[in-house]
């Protein structure tokens, strides 16, 4: 199985956390390669939600409201990702269960299991 099609290991369900798309602004990194994607599938629409990031990149704006990343939640379903199909190389990545996701559902208040 490769890491794409890993959602969550069994204890961690992602669709109801998102811990990890509640960050600091400018934390969550997109590449040049992310960018080059989104340009190729038409989804200016991506590169428009960007702004800067730390180091010198580019990472996914975060709502003022509640410091999550403006591509999260659907109606009905507030931990889901609105641009799963198409989201950045850190997000397709990200493990489930890893010391990292423990940390931030730690940060959140979100026992883990």
């Amino acid at each position: 199985m490769e890491r794409d099609d890993i959602m969550a290991l069994p204890d961690y369900d992602c669709l109801t956390c998102s811990a990890c798309c509640h960050q600091r602004e400018g934390t969550i990194l997109v590449t040049e390669e992310d960018v080059a994607h989104w340009a190729s599938v038409g989804r200016q629409d991506m590169i428009d939600s960007l702004g800067e990031g730390h180091f010198g990149e580019r990472a996914f704006l975060m709502r003022e409201e509640d410091g999550a990343c403006v591509h999260l939640g659907l109606p009905g379903k507030p931990h889901h990702c609105q641009v799963y199909d198409v989201r950045a190389r850190v997000c397709r990545d990200f493990q489930a269960g890893s010391q990292q996701c423990r940390e931030f559902r730690r940060e959140r208040g979100i026992p883990n299991p």
